[in-house]
C-alpha cells in the first residue's frame, strides 16, 4: 500500500466527518444589531430652559472672571474694559439676535439665539481670563502665537 495518498484521504475523512457532525454550541450571531432607535423627545420648551440656565451660568462665569481681573487692574484700564465689555455686549445682542431672526420661521430660533448667545459669553469668557489672568499669578502673558 502506498504511504503517499493516506495523509490526503485521513484529511478527506476528517473534513467529511467534521461537517456532518452537529453543532456542540450555538453559532456566534456577527451581524451588526441596527442601533436602537432614541425614543425620548425633547420639546424645545425643555430646550430652551436648560439654554436659559445654561445662560445664567455662562453670565455669571463671565461675571466672576471680569471680576477677578479688574481687582488687579489699575483704574484706567479697568474702565477701559468696562467700556469694552458695554460695546462687546451690544456686539452680542447684534449678533444672537441676527441669527435668531435666520431661524425665524421656525420653532428653533429661540433655541438659535441662546446657543449664540452663550457660545459668544463663554468665548469672551475665556478671552478675558487668557489676555488678563496672568495679573492674578504675577507671571508675565504667554507669548502669542504667530
Amino acid at each position: 500500500m502506498p504511504v503517499r495518498p493516506l495523509p490526503k484521504i485521513a484529511l478527506v475523512v476528517v473534513i467529511a466527518v467534521a461537517c456532518a457532525a452537529p453543532d456542540q454550541r450555538p453559532a456566534r450571531d456577527t451581524t451588526a444589531s441596527p442601533p436602537a432607535a432614541d425614543t425620548t423627545s425633547v420639546t424645545t420648551h425643555a430646550m430652551i430652559e436648560t439654554l436659559e440656565r445654561d445662560r445664567a451660568t455662562s453670565e455669571r462665569e463671565l461675571g466672576a472672571a471680569e471680576d477677578s481681573v479688574y481687582a488687579f487692574l489699575g483704574d484706567t484700564v479697568a474702565v477701559l474694559l468696562k467700556q469694552a465689555h458695554t460695546s462687546w455686549e451690544q456686539y452680542r445682542k447684534l449678533e444672537c439676535d441676527a441669527i435668531r431672526v435666520a431661524f425665524a420661521e421656525g420653532s428653533m430660533a429661540p433655541v438659535a439665539h441662546l446657543e449664540c448667545w452663550i457660545d459668544l459669553t463663554d468665548d469672551h469668557r475665556k478671552f478675558i481670563a487668557q489676555e488678563y489672568g496672568y495679573m492674578r499669578d504675577g507671571a508675565p502673558p504667554p507669548p502669542r502665537p504667530r
